[in-house]
């Protein structure tokens, strides 16, 4: 492995820079990323990030890296992002044929690891994954000179040039013609780390803010509260599910993903027991069937927020409200009340919930900065009103379930608080808001949920619970048109740099993590932290489906 690491240059080829990218098509045991991940922690040059691709046909088996093998534990097909060495070095893990694993994403490497390909368009498609002057090892079959040189020629023909050794071909992407860039081309895409503003301080916009921040990017985080997560992200506690669905659909998959991801994050940066617990979580389907979620786990949302708005990098400013955004000189200007005026930015992300449509409709210099398109989307959101019942317990309950319930509402039954252990049950789903602003209808409804969620033998469990100090939280959640967040650029007529992470509902547990590193990859021109066809569900510029119109009789 160390002869491979000379041959491509490193760890000298990424001295100095801010990332490096590597793509190695034969993950197989990891020993190769261990021995990259090795070179580059000892190297005081070392880029801050490295992006490594591995792709294999199963899960690695006998991983040495104890971090990576917990986390990498019981994958199943399609791409997985594993975070190591506090978020900087980054695993896109593909389990699957190479060929489907390069189709699904559009970076470019500057390191290429891979086996003599035997397909044209394998060595077509990882040309396209290459920049020019990306060095090449390629493994040959061993005793299979028909195949090796099939493979060489294949190479070559892609626009490898190529020198060969007795085991390896080593060279580097050099082709005659001149390289298109149409696929990764992005005039949204902000390589070097700059100044970012992120208006909204809940889940969605510290886990934004974190992500930038490991990358370099100074950030400022503004909201018009006194203190972060005084939103829907304040919520007591929370879980953090995968979705199930029985064709897999993409809130499935986006959730399992996301869910996994917000876990590494909890494990680096929470204290177990106390801010989150990975407790794995029983799902009650209406018809009596149930699933177990091992990977499943309860967190309170605000001490996650708290944690990684405290990364270096990120400064938080209270207080801040935004009413314009202007543009000049490639830069954002935020304005306050009375012009206060909040800084110059190259890019800002509006992560503040249904608070974006507003500021989008009146805080930019003109109406024709925003497109008809984008007007409609943000009609498309609406709010949805939720109120959680929380509280302590006044005896001791038999036959509490041991890890949390979660189907037509949730039940927490073991979460540390200040005066001895409490429950927390909910939550209501309202689209009213003068129906949500009645908290004891909404407590009595999270007690009928409770009764059918848990009908117990022996007692009531929710007359028992009333029966000692019972409180209300109670916030409202942005919601899409289809349930799935917007993430992304946003086209306006006066410039780029202006992104979105809004609609999360009631899933930001699983996804704020994973919609942070799919925007802090788009923005960085990155590998993406999940298939590109799965990441166009989340696309902020994506299409709004309508209902047919009606023929009229």
């Amino acid at each position: 492995m160390e002869h491979e690491l000379a041959c491509v240059g490193l760890p000298a080829a990424w001295a100095d820079h801010t990332a490096w990218t590597i793509l190695d098509t034969d993950f197989s045991d990891g020993q190769r990323f261990e021995q990259v991940l090795h070179a580059w922690q000892q190297d005081p040059r070392r880029p801050r990030m490295l992006h490594y691709v591995g792709i294999a046909t199963q899960q690695p088996a006998k991983l040495s890296n104890t971090q990576l093998a917990r986390a990498s534990a019981d994958l199943g097909p399609g791409m997985h992002r594993i975070l190591l060495e506090g978020a900087q070095v980054s695993l896109t893990l593909c389990l699957g044929t190479v060929q489907a694993a390069l189709s699904e994403q559009a970076f470019q490497a500057d390191t290429l690891f891979t086996t003599a390909p035997n397909d044209k368009w394998v060595a077509q498609l990882l040309a396209r994954r290459c920049r020019r002057a990306t060095r090449v090892v390629i493994t040959l079959v061993p005793a299979d000179a028909p195949a090796n040189a099939t493979a060489a020629a294949l190479m070559q023909a892609a626009g490898f040039v190529l020198q060969a050794y007795p085991t390896h071909l080593v060279g580097s992407f050099d082709p005659r013609w001149t390289i298109a860039n149409s696929r990764t081309a992005s005039r949204h895409v902000q390589p070097k780390p700059g100044r970012c503003a992120i208006i909204g301080a809940g889940l969605s916009g510290a886990s934004i803010a974190q992500a930038l921040a490991v990358r370099g990017w100074q950030v400022t985080v503004l909201d018009q509260e006194s203190a972060p997560a005084r939103g829907a992200s304040g919520l007591p506690a929370g879980l953090a599910v995968p979705h199930v669905s029985a064709d897999d659909n993409p809130r499935s998959r986006l959730t399992r993903s996301g869910t996994r991801l917000m876990a590494d994050h909890a494990q680096r940066l929470l204290q177990r027991g106390l801010d989150w617990e990975p407790s794995g979580v029983r799902e009650l389907f209406p018809d009596g069937e149930s699933t177990w979620h091992p990977q499943a786990f309860w967190l309170k949302p605000a001490a996650m927020v708290q944690a990684w708005l405290a990364q270096p990098g990120i400064r938080f400013v209270a207080h801040a409200t935004v009413d314009r955004m202007e543009r000049d000189d490639a830069l954002w200007q935020l304005l306050g009340p009375d012009s206060k005026d909040w800084g110059q930015f190259d890019v800002v992300v509006l992560a503040n919930a249904m608070g974006c449509a507003a500021l989008l409709r009146k805080g930019l210099e003109s109406k024709a900065a925003l497109s008809p398109d984008w007007l409609d989307r943000l009609t498309a959101l609406h709010p949805v009103y939720g109120t959680a019942s929380h509280g302590t317990y006044a005896e001791t309950l038999p036959d509490l379930p041991t890890t949390p319930v979660n189907g037509n509402g949730c039940f927490i039954p073991h979460l540390p608080g200040a005066n001895g252990e409490e429950w927390l049950a909910g939550a209501t789903f309202e689209t009213d808001a003068l129906a949500a602003s009645n908290l004891v209808t909404q407590h009595a409804l999270n007690m009928q949920r409770l009764r059918q969620l848990l009908p117990m033998d022996a007692y009531d469990l929710a007359d028992t619970l009333d029966r000692g100090p019972v409180a209300q939280w109670s916030s409202t959640r942005c919601v899409t048109h289809d349930r799935l967040p917007l993430v992304g650029p946003i086209d306006t007529a006066c410039g780029t740099g202006l992104w979105i992470c809004v609609g999360m509902g009631s899933r930001g547990l699983s996804l704020a993590a994973l919609c942070a590193e799919l925007l802090a990859a788009r923005l960085g021109a990155e590998p993406l932290p999940l298939e590109s066809s799965l990441a166009r569900s989340l696309g902020a510029n994506r299409v709004r489906r309508k209902p047919a119109a009606t023929k009229a009789e």
